[in-house]
């Protein structure tokens, strides 16, 4: 965040930091798309669902940890 420099006036650091956040939520939201566009592929999907209920049964039901 170099932009918050005392030689920069408060107003143009502000737009500055706006414009960050923005981008860094932009850039949160593509990447959750992409992750969510993945585990909603049908072969994908029931893998995923498959292998997360047996971790879980493992632990929660026969006491196995991992």
């Amino acid at each position: 965040m170099i932009y918050f420099n005392p030689e920069n006036r408060m107003d143009n650091i502000k737009d500055k930091f706006g414009d960050s956040i923005d981008n860094e939520l932009l850039n949160f939201i593509n990447t959750k798309l992409e992750l969510y566009k993945k585990l909603s592929d049908d072969k994908v999907n029931v893998m995923f669902k498959t292998m997360w209920f047996y971790d879980i049964y493992d632990r929660m039901a026969r006491g196995i940890a991992r």
